[in-house]
């Protein structure tokens, strides 16, 4: 590589950070000084110890305050102009625009967005235009902008966010790849995996899951709403539930209490990245009804663990799975269409199967090495 090259890798929340796992470490061993831009927390601290790269703290508001973010934008300009980074990789919305602005101004040779979704496909009105906007700015001083999902980078040419020139999507999509070690049936401890059983008292039932921060968007309501009226009819179902609920983006606040309280419901709460794969090995049928994603990692990790899954042709999610191979797809928001599909993978034992062992072959394609591998010819463009 001949000079050690500069990388910085922007997110907004400390909690992106899993979706960076591995891969800061990787370009470390390739010769790249490392930086993680976020917020600070354990967490983002961790990492940063795990990874071995270093932590540039920026104190940044998810959602949109003038005077917050000008403060934030020059605490960043600060920051680059003393690091003088010859690539930097943005992703969430806020640091890649406050940080795209920064790095355009110090004129860093390469400035790559990483496109994680678009948030406004869920919003209405002027935010929905400031948003759009904000997403024009950042692409614009980008000279290339990484689509995780091939339906991102569609709905991104749909709203002219970016040309056909600018964005490209690495291989079938992902930001990040999936760790297919990590999510290998063959290495679930089976210690623990009985343990969890027999907590939750699940011998013999059959389990419906759903791993990830609990949102509208997710389409919590409807899994939550369609599981309850399959329990009524058969009370050997179960819904595991792993992941936080975020009460501020839950319109319905009754589902927390009712998560809590349905005899069928196991509600699990937050858990670490390494410690998922024993609550998938639970599972029969996965299930992620979201309105959006960016590309939906938890369903290729679902497919690694050979379960079927069920999701929705919404953006992002009809990328990470194979309709009709590893799993299905329903329309957002269609309670009637979703029953259908979890009757389906319950009633039809050969079906199911059949899906959970074609979801091993499916995850293939994306090994996060592979993906880390594209990103460093990315890295290694020159454009200045």
């Amino acid at each position: 590589m001949g000079k050690q090259k500069k990388l910085i890798v922007g997110i907004t929340a400390e909690g992106s950070v899993n979706l960076l796992l591995g891969q800061m470490a990787y370009f470390k061993s390739l010769g790249y000084k490392t930086y993680l831009l976020a917020p600070y927390s354990e967490r983002s601290a961790k990492f940063c110890e795990n990874e071995g790269c270093e932590h540039l703290v920026i104190n940044i508001e998810r959602e949109i305050s003038i005077w917050k973010d000008l403060q934030t934008l020059w605490q960043i300009l600060k920051i680059f102009n003393k690091v003088k980074p010859e690539i930097v990789n943005l992703g969430t919305p806020k640091v890649s625009l406050l940080g795209m602005i920064a790095a355009f101004i110090l004129r860093v040779p390469n400035r790559i967005y990483t496109c994680r979704g678009f948030r406004f496909e869920h919003e209405q009105g002027k935010k929905k235009q400031i948003l759009i906007v904000m997403e024009k700015i950042t692409s614009l001083l980008a000279h290339k902008v990484i689509c995780i999902s091939k339906s991102v980078q569609d709905l991104g040419h749909q709203f002219k966010i970016f040309d056909h020139k600018k964005s490209l999507v690495i291989l079938k999509g992902s930001s990040n790849g999936v760790n297919l070690s990590l999510f290998d049936p063959e290495k679930i401890n089976q210690t623990k995996r009985k343990e969890l059983v027999q907590e939750f008292c699940l011998e013999g039932k059959f389990v419906f899951g759903f791993i990830g921060r609990i949102v509208d968007r997710k389409g919590i309501q409807e899994l939550m709403g369609v599981f309850d009226n399959l329990y009524e009819k058969n009370k050997n179902l179960r819904l595991l539930l792993v992941g936080p609920f975020e009460m501020e983006q839950i319109t319905d606040k009754s589902l927390f209490d009712k998560a809590n309280n349905h005899p069928g419901i196991i509600n699990i709460g937050r858990v670490m990245q390494d410690e998922v794969p024993p609550y998938l090995s639970l599972i029969d049928v996965f299930v992620l009804p979201a309105w959006w994603e960016g590309f939906g990692n938890v369903l290729i990790q679902a497919a690694a663990m050979g379960i079927p899954v069920i999701s929705t042709h919404a953006t992002g999610t009809k990328d990470a799975v194979e309709d009709g191979f590893n799993g299905l797809l329903v329309p957002v928001k269609d309670n009637a269409k979703l029953k259908e599909a979890m009757i389906q993978l319950l009633e039809e034992d050969e079906i199911r199967k059949r899906m959970g062992e074609n979801g091993k072959i499916w995850a293939q394609n994306f090994d996060r090495e592979m993906i880390w591998k594209e990103m460093d010819k990315i890295y290694r463009e020159d454009y200045v």
